[in-house]
């Protein structure tokens, strides 16, 4: 009961922070800027105490790279670069960085796999298990990642909205590579971080429902704004996090591990033949124009 409350807390609490920092600069500034550099040192203690699950590469590099996307973005909400198109290519390749990330750890846990020691709390995670068998959930899942980035466009007519509440649009983002990009997301996680996925899951989702729901558009600054929350909650509080009865655990095998990934490369391949038979169609269009949106 506690892992379910606690998870249930998560979703409405990033929901409430995305709602925050895009009504307030100055709340964005305290909470991606002053709060991290304050906390610095307890991420740094928990990253290496004795059985950290943050001791990897990619927990350091996916939150100053989320922490600078919500800088960037809210840059681009309340100055000049918001009308700048090589400021929205930035924006956008935030974006395709961040998805490149995790298609890099998911390659390095295929190929590496138990052998660069990592755990999780009860159990093993990796691509090569104690057989040497190779699983390839996690080389399907990457090769899902790398269709979600070659499919972004338009961020040419990425456009600051809003009055009070400031907000980063982009219309060329369809709803269906933000489901490809969320199952995709969700699957990594699994893969990579199965005591997690219940987590990642209301994270996900933190972003998509205002989104969708809120602000049609806003599904980038949503994702920066709740996952870098969500990343400086796991550094600050890893030990509370991980504690048994403080997360779901959700079935983990084989089986699943394979229909996840296998859902991942589906709609993020049925999305990339819909998107490229649609851009061979735009006669005339530049690179970064957009390819959905008038």
């Amino acid at each position: 009961m506690t892992g379910i409350v606690h998870t249930i807390l998560v979703l409405l609490i990033l929901i409430g922070l995305n709602e925050a920092v895009r009504k307030s600069k100055w709340i964005a500034v305290a909470f991606y800027v002053a709060v991290p550099i304050a906390l610095t040192p307890l991420f740094i203690a928990n990253a290496t105490a004795p059985g950290s699950s943050v001791n990897s590469w990619f927990d350091w590099v996916k939150l100053y790279s989320v922490l600078f996307a919500c800088v960037w973005y809210t840059g681009l909400n309340y100055t000049s670069l918001g009308n700048r198109n090589w400021a929205k290519f930035v924006a956008m390749a935030i974006l395709a960085i961040n998805i490149g990330e995790a298609v890099a750890r998911d390659m390095e846990l295929f190929f590496l796999g138990d052998q660069i020691g990592m755990f999780a709390p009860e159990q093993i995670v990796g691509g090569i298990k104690g057989n040497g068998q190779y699983q390839h959930y996690h080389l399907m899942n990457a090769v899902a990642g790398v269709l979600s980035i070659i499919t972004l466009s338009g961020w040419n007519a990425m456009r600051v909205e809003g009055d009070r509440a400031r907000d980063f649009v982009w219309p060329d983002l369809r709803v269906l590579w933000i489901i490809a990009y969320d199952v995709w997301n969700f699957a990594y996680i699994y893969n990579c971080v199965p005591w997690h996925a219940a987590f990642g899951f209301v994270v996900l989702s933190a972003c998509t429902i205002p989104s969708l729901l809120i602000k049609k558009g806003t599904w980038l600054q949503a994702r920066a704004y709740t996952l870098a929350g969500w990343m400086m909650y796991v550094m600050a509080a890893t030990t509370f996090i991980d504690a048994p009865g403080n997360y779901v655990a959700l079935p983990y095998n084989p089986i699943a591990l394979y229909a996840v990934s296998g859902l991942s490369l589906l709609l993020n391949a049925w999305f990339a033949v819909l998107h490229f038979g649609r851009v061979a169609k735009k006669t005339g269009r530049q690179f970064g124009d957009a390819v959905y949106a008038e």
